[in-house]
């Protein structure tokens, strides 16, 4: 067995997606976890199980948010106690934050209440919309607060560098990226299953 390749990436650094080689290594059938193709099969059936980076990036919003805060209020610890939040500009950026993070819980939570076997139409296109909404609003939220908190809270002795980079990798994640969560949200609202535009 060998782990081989660089991991160095923008963001996701923790991750460590490096390349797990198996050499001469042999698995009878019996000993499968999953038969061959079940698992796209299991997508099918539960496709809330791609939503599962979410979270995740929930909680890099959150902290984000957290962040901004605490450091305009002068109470991030390793900075001096100097207070920046009567700066209207940074009230109204600050308001934003909030407004973004609020919208983004507001589908994600309901997207997680709705996550069954076999969901409706409905649920299955919210839930991409869910996953787009969450990746992308997890960007804009972190570079709102670099902009509040301006170019001191990028020094990595602070999260918020780290929480940005990590954020920007969001959305290109599979299998649910942002551009796969739009393309299959404009096919499936056209479109019913198995319906196809051939001509006759």
């Amino acid at each position: 067995m060998q782990v081989v390749g660089e991991w160095n990436p923008l963001g996701m650094r923790a991750t460590i997606s490096r390349t797990l080689i198996f050499d001469n290594v042999f698995v009878p059938n019996n000993s499968q976890l999953l038969p061959s193709n079940i698992y796209l099969k299991l997508t099918e059936l539960y496709p809330h199980m791609f939503f599962t980076l979410a979270p995740t990036y929930m909680g890099i919003a959150q902290a984000a948010y957290d962040f901004t805060i605490k450091y305009l209020r002068g109470e991030v610890v390793g900075m001096p106690p100097i207070k920046q939040r009567q700066n209207k500009i940074k009230q109204f950026n600050v308001a934003q934050m909030f407004i973004i993070l609020e919208q983004t819980k507001a589908i994600f939570y309901r997207v997680i209440n709705e996550a069954k076997i076999n969901p409706s139409k409905a649920e299955r296109l919210r839930a991409y919309a869910a996953n787009y909404t969450v990746m992308e609003n997890v960007n804009q939220l972190c570079s709102l607060a670099i902009r509040v908190c301006g170019g001191h809270s990028l020094l990595k002795s602070f999260p918020l560098e780290r929480l940005y980079r990590d954020s920007r990798c969001g959305g290109l994640m599979r299998p649910w990226g942002s551009d796969r969560c739009l393309e299959k949200l404009g096919m499936e609202t056209l479109y019913e299953s198995q319906e196809t535009d051939e001509q006759g």
